[in-house]
């Protein structure tokens, strides 16, 4: 199974916070195709039930430090997993 990198979340950061919603819908629906069975990113950026979705509907400032700050601590936990860890996609090349 393949995740999405932190550079790839933090490309959707730098959407939001540059207000850019057509980009940020376009990552949106480029990311949910591309990695369709990362859960987390999932819940965070694909569907209508999304909380990138309830900002783009809303642009309610609480929407949107609820979507950063999951946006936030997606990034930390895959730039530690790119770093080592369990989760890697190629561990079984470490020996």
């Amino acid at each position: 199974m393949v995740l999405a990198s932190h550079h790839v979340i933090q490309e959707i950061i730098d959407a939001v916070e540059s207000n850019d919603m057509k980009k940020l819908r376009e990552l949106c629906t480029k990311f949910c195709k591309r990695y369709p069975k990362d859960d987390s990113l999932q819940n965070l950026i694909c569907g209508e039930s999304s909380i990138v979705e309830e900002y783009i509907l809303s642009r309610e400032d609480a929407v949107l430090e609820k979507l950063k700050s999951g946006l936030h601590k997606l990034w930390n936990v895959r730039q530690l997993e790119s770093s080592g860890g369990e989760r890697l996609w190629f561990k079984g090349r470490r020996g």
